[in-house]
């Protein structure tokens, strides 16, 4: 006799589909299986990118974005929600629109602006529209540190930019700053709480940022308080990075099903 098994959580990631397997929905979906969660994937736009480039995307109409948003939450009823890449004002006005009718629903902002080689992943600047509509619902944004320069101001400290998000937790990772290590502070509603230091590896790794959105969602899916979900999905990401391969001619990819614990 076939028992039913206990259903894993569920994480509705909203985001690009990458076809190079590296970053967007297919990171989203690694990770979250890894870490014992079902992935509900909504697709906000086709991207045509690789290892080395993103050429072009084309985003998907606000309205099936909204569609495929409505489906899960009628069936699933995912706790969390993680987006990625939503690409123009009307994707993100739909996204937010809909976490705001939901506040128990912890959402977890990665705010994609470019790719990791600063190449552009949205329509025109979502900077106003993030902004306005997405950080109010948010639960925590996980931007690096040139994205929250971007958002708060050239010149900004990772302090300084923090303040920007004031009604939310934020993670200001530091793998693109110039340093010997990566430094990632976490801010409490622009105080910060705690920081980590973990050591700067050899290669730059395509899909990184959505890696660690993902595994943060997945710790909070679990059960975990916010500390412990940040310390467990950055302990994640490091062990994806090291054990990362080069596929193509550009950047590694994290081995998200790695299993090495260290």
């Amino acid at each position: 006799m076939i028992m039913n098994k206990a259903a894993p959580p569920v994480v509705m990631v909203i985001g690009g589909m990458d076809p190079s397997g590296g970053a967007g929905l297919c990171a989203d979906i690694q990770t979250l299986s890894a870490m014992g969660c079902h992935a509900a994937p909504v697709v906000t736009a086709v991207t045509v990118q690789d290892t080395v480039e993103v050429r072009s995307f084309q985003p998907v109409e606000a309205s099936l974005v909204e569609a495929q948003m409505r489906a899960v939450l009628d069936d699933l009823s995912p706790a969390i929600v993680k987006t990625g890449m939503l690409a123009n004002r009307e994707i993100i006005s739909v996204v937010s629109s809909l976490l705001g009718e939901l506040p128990e629903i912890k959402a977890i902002v990665d705010p994609v602006i470019s790719s990791n080689n600063n190449e552009s992943l949205s329509e025109h600047s979502l900077i106003g529209s993030l902004k306005e509509l997405l950080f109010p619902v948010a639960t925590i944004i996980t931007p690096n540190i040139p994205e929250a320069r971007l958002l708060a101001g050239k010149h900004a400290s990772a302090d300084d930019c923090a303040s920007l998000f004031c009604d939310s937790d934020s993670l200001i990772t530091g793998t693109h700053a110039e340093s010997s290590s990566v430094i990632n502070r976490y801010y409490r509603r622009g105080r910060k709480l705690r920081e980590w230091n973990w050591p700067r590896l050899e290669f730059e790794y395509h899909g990184s940022g959505c890696t660690l959105a993902s595994a943060i969602a997945a710790g909070l899916a679990h059960g975990l308080e916010m500390e412990q979900a940040l310390e467990q999905a950055q302990q994640f990401v490091i062990n994806s990075l090291r054990a990362g391969f080069r596929p193509g001619h550009g950047q590694h990819i994290p081995d998200r099903l790695c299993r090495d614990t260290r």
